[in-house]
């Protein structure tokens, strides 16, 4: 049961909690005196002092509560500290006496005085100790939980005596009745108090990722498919999940934060892979400074400083901001995450190197076999260019009367080809979309209606005059048969555009048709009705949609592995219907800005320059409900008339009158169309990864698009330019919401060297080693902080400051801290890079070691290969040493602690 909360004992707070619903929600007597505060009279008061008349000021949640509790009855005091009391049982992030003292504070405005016998009942350490983190947000926000917990107070002081002793008999009738109190799915208190009323069906789980994260990692549910859960149904899953463990383990006692159940879906640090963790310092990202991220970047620094471990959270904090902020300490779930992704072609990777050319990054032409067996040429779009493709696209809808969502479950699904896209019939797919049908290429001017088989089709061609020679494998037929026959009613459609693009989505809604008069060509005589649901300009690459390319055949059914349907799914999920009457959701256009992400907090809208203005929710929540009860209208946001008209609103002035003229077509297609916050966790943008940037020929890989990812010359912008391509002959431009991080290493090229086109054109994030994020490693008394300082230091004065080492070289020893583990990155990793660094000058590698102040030289890395004695049996007295003397490198140090400690402490030898 989730009584068990491990080492914290819940016994005591949940007697408290059944108390004090049976002596305040159902008696209504006050907890802590014998007055009767919890009544419907108190409670109207305290909404009329509180939620009705709000504290703008500065002050703290305690000020403002006693100004506006000032001319308040002491009863509505009582009750305020009380509600205070019920807010602080669950929380153990604050401490017993805090909350005690709060309590008390707010009580002590009534003038009455706490029963001795309840103090020691309901504000000992016991009773307030707590049983699990509520978060800073519980905190901060603590207003809002008040408000949440009058709501509930007032309507439940709204139902019978009998009623209510009903209502909290049942988990499942509470729970629901809750979903009728505004923000329930929102507050954490909810889940305190059907733990604290029903402790044997809910869980201590109050932080609403941390519901997400257990079932994400455990129940087996989707992002998507939590998504649109409701809180009832959240619940009902983590109480069978429950079931199940208890089962597993043959006990009730288990806690989904406290072994065996933690390490399985919240993992520690100890549990990252490769022992890596977290960089404590250096970069950070946060959900609130998204728009600082600049369109174009580049990571530079020396081998080993987490450039590309990097790029896996600067990518999240565009895509995904909201999961990074949720989950930034767990490295596990973000690069799950990233690869998921990356698998979605939200983000791309590429490597640049010396070979690589514009060919492979934007175009170029590519042999392949036809199914005749002959050897064409075609077009074939590089990394760069498909996701310009994707990012510019935008899902259209002409007659709109899609659903702005579909369920792909049950559906055979189909490629074909409208006209050829280079030929004669390229207008079909144009007349197609605009008359809502899709026409055959195949059947000639012949009515197949009474035809029910394939030999039946076989038949009414040769009743025309028609010769079937091969009639198994005559595309003539499989062509019709599968149109006539076998598609269905509800069946999906996927318009190809060539080989390696499709261009439109739609769903078959009648039976077939002949009609020879539709187009002058009567080969396109056959008809199925559809509604378009997805119409894209330009044309979508193949891997949005598809594991590998089409096939030139006309029409033939879709099947997984070629057919990627969660993607399908996603396409069709997605609320990027820009038809009128799809809601507000990412990817919406709102006048020249697109919507770039939305959450309970932010609508961050992408502006045309490519720069990101994060609208605070909430002020566009209040001045659509201030226009919907007519306070307001959208002429008056537009012409900075909502504060003359709307004289005692808290709406933030610099904001609203700021943005009149985002803010009123926002407001405006709100109301029109409402919110969609389903798709909150993903942003509409797109990430490419060049990793290596450095390696490559900048000018021959981006040639004459360099211009082009300039973010005043995207798509939108001001200055937006296009060019035309050389092989394909098309216009293309760079959306602004494609963004490219580069990584650099400067022991590769340094940042001088690099195309000044290049560097004109990127913003630079200097990575250098950061030795102190070794401090806390503990390897055979080894110092690896200093060590990689002094190590760092040298190399500074011997080579430069672009050729020093990185710590993540030494990041493997935080998981496995033994001198063997630092044997193998020394002898292995570091050595090598040393000895490339100084073109194998084993004297300068020695001092970067410490070699030279070392006195015992079995300490040393490196010593002479060959004595004096030696070389002169070997050359004679008349020869002399010039250049480069043979060193060798000495194991038995590696393994020895002491050789490590000497790089940056001399030792004597005893």
């Amino acid at each position: 049961m989730a009584r068990f909360c491990g080492e914290n004992n819940s016994e005591v707070l949940l007697s408290s909690a059944l108390a004090f619903q049976q002596r305040c929600l159902l008696q209504g007597k006050s907890l802590f005196t014998e007055e009767l505060v919890w009544t419907s009279e108190c409670c109207e008061e305290f909404v009329h002092y509180f939620i009705d008349n709000p504290d703008e000021s500065d002050a703290d949640f305690l000020q403002k509560l006693q100004g506006q509790l000032v001319n308040a009855s002491a009863e509505v005091k009582v009750l305020a500290a009380e509600m205070l009391w019920l807010m602080f049982l669950c929380p153990s992030n604050t401490g017993p006496a805090s909350k005690r003292q709060s309590i008390e504070r707010v009580f002590s405005w009534s003038g009455y005085t706490i029963d001795q016998t309840n103090r020691e009942l309901y504000l000992s350490d016991a009773a307030l100790t707590g049983v699990g983190s509520a978060g800073t947000a519980y905190n901060t926000g603590r207003w809002r939980e008040l408000v949440y917990l009058i709501r509930i107070t007032q309507a439940l002081l709204k139902l019978a005596p009998q009623q209510r002793t009903a209502l909290f008999q049942n988990h499942q009738n509470f729970a629901k009745w809750l979903e009728a109190i505004p923000e329930n799915e929102n507050r954490q208190l909810r889940h305190m108090l059907l733990f604290l009323f029903f402790p044997d069906f809910n869980e201590r789980i109050f932080s609403k990722t941390d519901r997400c994260s257990i079932l994400l990692n455990l129940g087996k549910i989707s992002n998507k498919q939590y998504g649109k859960m409701s809180a009832c149904e959240i619940d009902q899953a983590l109480l069978d999940l429950r079931k199940q463990f208890e089962a597993e383990y043959g006990t009730s006692d288990l806690d989904y934060y406290v072994e065996p159940l933690k390490s399985r879906w919240k993992n520690t640090e100890v549990q990252l892979s490769a022992g890596v963790e977290e960089l404590k310092e250096g970069y950070k990202v946060s959900q609130a400074k998204t728009n600082q991220v600049s369109l174009n970047r580049i990571l530079y620094g020396p081998p080993g400083t987490g450039k590309t471990y990097h790029t896996v959270n600067e990518a999240l904090a565009i895509v995904d901001p909201e999961f990074l902020s949720q989950h930034f300490k767990d490295r596990t779930k973000l690069k799950a995450r990233f690869d998921e992704l990356v698998a979605k072609n939200k983000i791309g990777l590429v490597t640049f190197h010396q070979s690589f050319s514009y060919e492979d990054f934007v175009e170029g032409l590519k042999a392949s076999n036809t199914e005749s067996g002959q050897v064409s040429y075609e077009i074939e779009d590089g990394i760069f260019k498909r996701m310009c493709a994707v990012g510019n696209a935008r899902p259209d809808m002409p007659q709109a009367r899609s659903q702005t969502s579909i369920d792909i479950a049950g559906r055979k699904v189909w490629k074909m080809s409208l006209g050829d896209t280079q030929g004669d019939d390229a207008f079909i797919y144009k007349q197609c979309v605009e008359s809502d049908y899709v026409l055959l290429g195949y059947g000639y001017d012949i009515d197949f209606s009474g035809v029910t088989d394939r030999q039946g089709i076989i038949n009414t061609y040769k009743g025309k005059g028609v010769e079937i020679t091969n009639e198994s494998n005559d595309y003539r037929v499989t062509s019709v048969h599968y149109f006539k026959n076998v598609m269905s009613i509800g069946d999906l459609i996927v318009i190809s555009d060539g080989n390696r693009k499709f261009r439109a989505i739609a769903e078959v809604v009648s039976d077939y048709q002949f009609d020879a008069n539709l187009v002058d060509d009567v080969s396109y005589s056959q008809v199925r009705k559809v509604v378009w649901h997805r119409v894209y300009e330009p044309s979508l690459p193949v891997d949005e949609l598809f594991t590998k390319n089409l096939s030139q055949m006309t029409l033939y059914r879709l099947r997984e592995p070629v057919l990627d349907a969660e993607k399908l799914q996603d396409l069709l999920t997605e609320s990027t219907v820009h038809d009128g009457s799809a809601k507000v959701s990412v990817g919406s256009q709102i006048a020249s800005y697109f919507v770039e992400s939305l959450s309970e907090e932010l609508i961050t809208l992408r502006k045309p320059n490519g720069n990101v203005l994060p609208m605070p929710k909430v002020i566009v929540d209040e001045l659509v409900a201030l226009v919907k009860a007519n306070m307001l209208t959208i002429d008056d946001i537009r012409t900075k008339q909502v504060f003359e008209r709307v004289s005692n609103s808290t709406l933030e002035k610099y904001i609203v009158n700021g943005y009149p003229n985002v803010l009123a077509p926002l407001v405006e297609a709100v109301i029109k169309q409402g919110l969609d916050l389903s798709g909150t966790n993903l942003s509409d943008n797109r990430v490419l990864i060049i990793d290596e940037i450095n390696r490559g020929n900048i000018s021959n890989i981006f040639g004459e698009l360099i211009t082009l990812i300039e973010p005043s010359k995207r798509t939108g912008a001001d200055e937006a330019l296009s060019v035309k391509l050389p092989y394909s002959k098309e216009r293309f431009s760079v959306p602004s919401n494609l963004y490219i991080i580069g990584t650099m290493n400067t022991a590769d090229k340094s940042l001088a060297q690099v195309d000044i086109a290049l560097r004109r054109r990127f913003e630079f994030v200097e990575m250098m080693p950061k030795p102190t994020l070794l401090a806390d490693i503990d390897c055979e008394g080894i110092d690896l902080e200093k060590l990689l300082f002094v190590l760092n230091q040298r190399i500074e004065l011997l080579y430069d400051r672009e050729h020093t080492i990185g710590h993540s070289f030494f990041m493997p020893l935080r998981g496995e801290p033994t001198i063997e583990r630092l044997a193998r990155i020394f002898e292995l990793e570091i050595l090598p890079l040393l000895e490339e660094y100084f073109f194998e000058d084993w004297e300068r590698v020695g001092q970067v070691l410490g070699d030279h102040l070392k006195k015992d030289n079995s300490l040393k890395f490196f010593y002479e290969k060959y004595s004096e004695k030696t070389i002169l049996a070997l050359m004679g007295v008349d020869w002399s040493p010039n250049g480069i003397r043979p060193y060798k490198r000495n194991k038995a140090a590696l393994t020895d602690p002491l050789a490590y400690i000497g790089i940056y402490d001399s030792l004597e030898s005893e």
